[in-house]
């Protein structure tokens, strides 16, 4: 077993060890740092989670994804709700068609209160394989977050992943 598959085995066992330690009145708030396969950080400007090369002093800029385990959903699924500036602002995906990913500014633990159909288009459901983490919608099955092949664009959601829609990412427990 490579480190990096160490790793990400036992950040498994230390999330399962601590959820399941936890009261379900209480969430174990997580941090992670997460990027793409092209190497493109996350960062927030003018209010809305960008994706681009960030080098030198701009790696400051760098958001962390906070994220908690939706108990509201299977944990088979590996259901997780994600929020960047400390948990203070939720990645959602809005309830029109097609869906639209957008931050709203709630707190990410509130959201643990609200049932399955409040908190599914804050719920994404965590999948690996190969070193790769997606994050597919809860509410929108198929739909996953995305990055652009362009400079500088906002995190999205696609149904077809490919060279223009990066869905593959690295996530890497702080």
């Amino acid at each position: 077993m490579c480190d990096s598959q160490a790793q990400e085995l036992l950040a498994s066992t230390d999330e399962k060890a601590a959820c399941a330690a936890t009261p379900a009145s209480q969430a174990v708030v997580f941090k992670a740092r997460v990027w793409d396969v092209n190497q493109k950080s996350l960062y927030l400007q003018n209010n809305e989670l960008l994706a681009g090369h960030l080098q030198g002093p701009n790696s400051a800029l760098e958001e962390k994804i906070y994220w908690v385990h939706n108990r509201a959903f299977a944990h088979e699924k590996f259901p997780i709700i994600l929020g960047v500036q400390d948990g203070r602002w939720c990645l959602a995906c809005s309830s029109e068609a097609p869906p639209v990913l957008q931050l709203e500014s709630v707190n990410i633990t509130d959201l643990l209160k609200d049932s399955r159909e409040t908190s599914a288009r804050f719920t994404f459901f965590r999948s690996y394989k190969e070193g790769l983490w997606r994050f597919e919608s809860a509410a929108h099955p198929g739909w996953f977050l995305c990055t652009s092949s362009g400079p500088n664009e906002p995190l999205g959601l696609t149904q077809a992943p490919g060279p223009s829609r990066v869905v593959d990412f690295y996530f890497q427990p702080c």
